[in-house]
Formats: structure tokens, sequence, C-alpha cells
């Protein structure tokens, strides 16, 4: 198997987190902390835990 390093731009690495880390962070309550747990675990990518916690914002 060989790499096409002309492709090599498509691949992107992906930031993983600590749940733990990412709620201390932006603040989040414990009880959004462990929502974010049970639905990833104690790891994350960033883009998942963003995303998870913009769908528990609520507007007025």
């Amino acid at each position: 198997m060989t790499i096409d390093l002309s492709k090599s731009e498509e691949f992107k690495l992906r930031e993983v987190w600590s749940v733990q880390e990412f709620a201390r962070r932006y603040r989040l309550s414990k009880m959004e902390e462990s929502r974010l747990k049970m639905l990833h675990g104690p790891f994350a990518e960033m883009r998942e835990l963003l995303a998870g916690r913009e769908s528990s914002i609520t507007v007025w």
C-alpha cells in the first residue's frame, strides 16, 4: 500500500479532548459534563463536544 502525498491535504488530524477538561474549560455544569460523558465516554473529538454542547443551549 502506498500513500499518495498529493492527496495528503484531504486528511486532517482529529483533535481529541478529555470530556472533563472540555467541561472545565468551557465552564459547563456537572450535569452537562455527565451528559457528554454518557454520550461520548471519557474522550471525544472537539467537534463532537461542541456539537453536543450547542444542541443543549436553549434560546429564549
